[in-house]
């Protein structure tokens, strides 16, 4: 238990010794280059500072306005006033004036002012420091005020109703300036927490979930089952705060865990932002989209879902830098003039980037489209900021550079609203002409008989003779866009047309050609013999030429 205790505040154990003031934020003063005064009323706070963490009490005690008649409690009160600035205050030293004179602007005639420590009477008390006459060291000392109210403060330490039932072991000081009993406090009081958020976070959620179940839509469900950790981590936030502060923490301790309760607020409620744009980018990718613009727009969801992803996260980055009170605009300042360094070292991630950009504004084609880009045709599976994936026929993933693939040639096959049928059909030259056009009449037949042409444009036509068969080009289009279907539609019509070729008794053709060998005779006479066709029967070229087919 005291380990995770520790766990959660081991942010504290870095920054305790750095100069921070109230609000957690490092002080401008101490980044500076600074000629600090040994008379001065913050070289008195460093030097107090440094003989207490030396238990120099005695010496320490020559910073405190003491009375002459209560000398001998001198050191007491040093070593109290110490237990109470770490308790109470968390003071900066870097704060406080450097000069020897000390700070003249605030129109302070009464000292310096360190803040204000609350009484057992509920009276806020000012912590000063005041400058003493002539030029014996220190010059600087905590005020008669001051040091009068140090055993007031000290009585009102650490929750007096139970300090006082605690045994002394309990009371020693620990690290972080916590309690032996604060320590334990926290090791038991965390868990209680955490099972506390967990119980009221189950509870509102069957609440919420009845309430749910009444209306017709799903989207309440949907968000009751996403936000369940973000509510809980929400609820146990709230709680941390109020019951941590049962233990009367100190200043330092109490500023970081109110720091922290706000940052896992504000955790809370960027985590539920992009668990909605999860949930609205996944239900935007599966919903029904039309075939027309609104398909196209759905390979802008995955692009809008991941820019916004990544602005909500920059923003909960900055905000919770905020909670701790690092300077935010000095650190947006800072990223403006190093911006133009950026894109200078990353012009191709941002020419990518920007090719998804243009990519998603063109709407060239979608998650599922089968696409050629270039040397590479695939399915594609995924538009991202930086690269698209695309399965190939071998089952492998090649991703794009998206700034390389916005200059691609692509062609997308999945824009098509009908499939083409196109091919060549070779008849031998021996084929009549009659026949020639009753097959090409048959072939438009069967094609408009089938329920799934087109009928606008059939064409089956004569054109061209070449070296061994006269070709007939078959063109028509079939109303589908699925593919398996079109590959048994052109099955099916591929083999009726060899039907048909063999029902007219004509035949296919193969590549052919007559040689004619020449065994005398002049070669005038060769030069007349017919070249074109393959030669059928055991005729003889003219002038003793022996044809020879070569088929």
């Amino acid at each position: 238990m005291l380990t995770l205790s520790a766990l959660m505040l081991w942010p504290l154990v870095i920054t305790a010794q750095m100069p921070r003031g109230t609000t957690g934020a490092p002080s401008r003063a101490a980044t500076d280059t600074v000629v600090v005064s040994p008379a001065s009323p913050r070289a008195a706070l460093q030097e107090f500072t440094r003989l207490a963490n030396a238990k120099a009490w005695d010496d320490a005690a020559h910073f405190l306005a003491v009375p002459t008649s209560d000398r001998d409690n001198a050191a007491q009160l040093a070593r109290r006033l110490k237990v109470v600035l770490d308790q109470r205050l968390a003071i900066n030293p870097a704060t406080l004036s450097p000069l020897a004179v000390g700070d003249t602007t605030d129109d302070d005639h009464l000292g310096e002012r360190l803040g204000a420590i609350v009484d057992e009477t509920g009276r806020e008390v000012d912590v000063r420091l005041v400058k003493m006459p002539g030029n014996t060291p220190p010059h600087w000392v905590f005020s008669a005020g001051t040091v009068n109210a140090i055993d007031s403060w000290y009585a009102n330490l650490g929750a007096p109703w139970l300090r006082d039932r605690l045994p002394p072991t309990f009371l020693r000081e620990g690290p972080l300036h916590l309690f032996l009993w604060q320590w334990i406090g926290l090791a038991l009081l965390l868990p209680l927490i955490l099972i506390a958020a967990w119980l009221l976070g189950a509870t509102l959620r069957r609440v919420l979930v009845r309430l749910a179940a009444s209306t017709t839509t799903d989207w309440d469900d949907l968000l009751l089952a996403n936000l369940r950790g973000p509510f809980r981590l929400w609820v146990g936030a709230l709680l941390t705060g109020p019951v941590l502060g049962l233990l009367d923490l100190n200043a330092r301790v109490a500023l970081f865990i109110e720091s922290a309760s706000r940052g896992l607020v504000l955790l809370a409620f960027f985590w539920s932002l992009l668990r909605v744009i999860r949930l609205v980018q996944h239900r935007l990718e599966n919903a029904a989209w039309d075939a027309g613009q609104g398909g196209q727009a759905r390979t802008l969801v995955p692009l809008l879902g991941n820019f916004l992803r990544v602005a909500v996260v920059i923003v909960a980055v900055l905000v919770a830098l905020s909670q701790f009170g690092y300077p935010v605009g000095t650190l947006l300042a800072g990223l403006g003039i190093g911006g133009i360094a950026v894109a200078l070292a990353a012009q191709k991630t941002v020419e990518h980037l920007f090719g998804s950009i243009s990519l998603a504004a063109d709407r060239a084609f979608r998650v599922g489209d089968w696409v050629r880009a270039g040397t590479v045709e695939g399915t594609v599976e995924r538009i991202g900021l930086r690269s698209t994936s695309v399965r190939t026929h071998e089952r492998t993933v090649v991703r794009i550079p998206n700034g390389r693939l916005a200059d691609e040639r692509i062609e997308t096959f999945g824009e098509r609203d009908r499939m083409c049928l196109r091919t060549d059909l070779d008849l031998t030259y021996d084929t009549p002409v009659a026949v020639i056009d009753t097959v090409r009449d048959a072939i438009e037949a069967a094609l408009r008989a089938h329920p799934r042409l087109w009928q606008e444009s059939v064409r089956v036509h004569v054109v061209a003779f070449t070296e061994s068969a006269i070709r007939l080009h078959v063109l028509a289009w079939f109303e589908t866009t699925d593919w398996p279907e079109f590959l048994m539609i052109r099955h099916r019509m591929l083999l009726r047309i060899r039907e048909i070729v063999t029902e007219q008794g004509s035949q296919v053709a193969f590549p052919s050609r007559t040689v004619y060998h020449v065994t005398g005779g002049s070669s005038e006479g060769a030069a007349t013999a017919p070249m074109m066709g393959p030669t059928t029967g055991p005729d003889t070229g003219p002038q003793g030429a022996v044809p020879l087919t070569d088929a």
